[in-house]
């Protein structure tokens, strides 16, 4: 079939169903294409070990591609291996226009993935960071496509429901196992917070929210052994849902990410959209859209990682944040309201001015009618 004679739209194709970052990408691209007019169908792509609940844009999923355009949500390692299995059908990609929409997290792109920038014809990332450490490897387009951030937010959820404390300044720490703790950092968190506060203040709390905590049973129990002695630090890690996960997000004080490196920093985006003063590590995807009058911004070295982390491999760097400036960050938001406040409320407004999911379709659109697609 010709792709002159194919129905003009988007095929998204990815893990739409999936409970975890790259899943809620893919979600996220679906509410900027329908919030921007552009047609579009999903393929839900399952081969994730993420739990397969999340049914938000079940009404628009179909088995084959019925659009010119291929949007990938699926990161260029995995595409490559799913595409050789047929998996990833081959004919799914002829005739059309295929656009990788691929994250990374460190400043360069393993070279054993380049093989897959032969299945597609441009790449999309979702950030500056990305875009440098994507580009140097290929001579194809690479355009920078943040994502729109769009948090649902649960009026029937209160602390009671989620059985935290009503009057302590609380934050929140959430990382998914999957994504690898040494990246995520939720040691720094403890740690800065175990600085900023005595073990039995009873005016603050931490919360670590633990994603995929079952593959990962003994490092569970290591974070759990690090925070015995803390009755104000508590961890969760029965699994919520989307809807559950923007009512913690919203009834916390603050969102604290110590990440070592982030592609973008989706939680860190989505906590401000709910105007709480995020705490974040001063590097990488989420520099994008933090600043001084909109964050906390944590000051970090560069580091050589000392071993490998999953595909994060020695020879490469990252931030190491600085724990004594996160604890005193957290100390000023719990004694300075004001501050606070006013971080949070200029949180709110970046993020519902530049990143909504209209602003962010707007963007697709206008790429997809300069490539004549639409």
């Amino acid at each position: 079939m010709n792709k002159h004679l194919m129905k003009k739209g988007v095929n998204l194709i990815g893990y739409a169903r999936a409970e975890f970052g790259l899943g809620e990408a893919c979600r996220l691209a679906a509410k900027a294409l329908e919030s921007a007019g552009v047609p579009f169908c999903i393929i839900n792509f399952p081969y994730s070990p993420s739990r397969q609940n999340d049914l938000t844009w079940k009404h628009k999923e179909v088995p084959a591609p019925l659009y010119n355009t291929n949007i990938f949500f699926i990161n260029a390692d995995q595409m490559y291996y799913y595409y050789k299995k047929n998996i990833l059908k081959r004919a799914w990609f002829r005739n059309r226009y295929n656009i990788g929409y691929w994250h990374w997290e460190l400043p360069n792109f393993p070279v054993f993935w380049n093989v897959s920038f032969n299945l597609v014809n441009e790449i999309w990332v979702p950030s500056q960071f990305t875009f440098q450490s994507i580009s140097k490897n290929t001579y194809k387009p690479v355009v920078i496509m943040p994502h729109g951030i769009f948090v649902e937010n649960p009026s029937n959820m209160n602390r009671k429901y989620f059985g935290l404390p009503e009057s302590r300044f609380l934050f929140l720490n959430m990382y998914d196992t999957q994504s690898t703790s040494a990246r995520k950092n939720p040691n720094g968190v403890i740690d800065a917070f175990k600085k900023a506060f005595k073990k039995n203040d009873g005016q603050v709390g931490l919360v670590l929210k633990v994603n995929n905590s079952a593959h990962f049973s003994k490092e569970l129990a290591k974070l759990k052994y690090k925070i015995a002695e803390y009755e104000n630090i508590r961890v969760i890690d029965n699994i919520l849902s989307r809807q559950e996960l923007n009512g913690l997000m919203n009834v916390m004080d603050s969102y604290v990410s110590l990440h070592r490196s982030e592609g973008f920093g989706l939680p860190i985006a989505e906590a401000m959209s709910l105007g709480k003063p995020v705490i974040a590590t001063n590097w990488s995807g989420n520099v994008d859209f933090i600043n001084e009058n909109n964050a906390c911004l944590v000051d970090f070295t560069i580091e050589k990682i000392e071993k490998n982390y999953g595909p994060y491999l020695a020879n490469q760097e990252w931030a190491e944040p600085n724990i004594f400036h996160a604890a005193n960050y957290m100390t000023k938001l719990v004694h300075d309201r004001g501050y606070a406040n006013r971080i949070g409320l200029n949180a709110q407004k970046t993020i519902k001015s530049d990143f909504s999911p209209i602003s962010i379709g707007m963007k697709y659109k206008s790429r997809l009618t300069e490539l004549g697609l639409i």
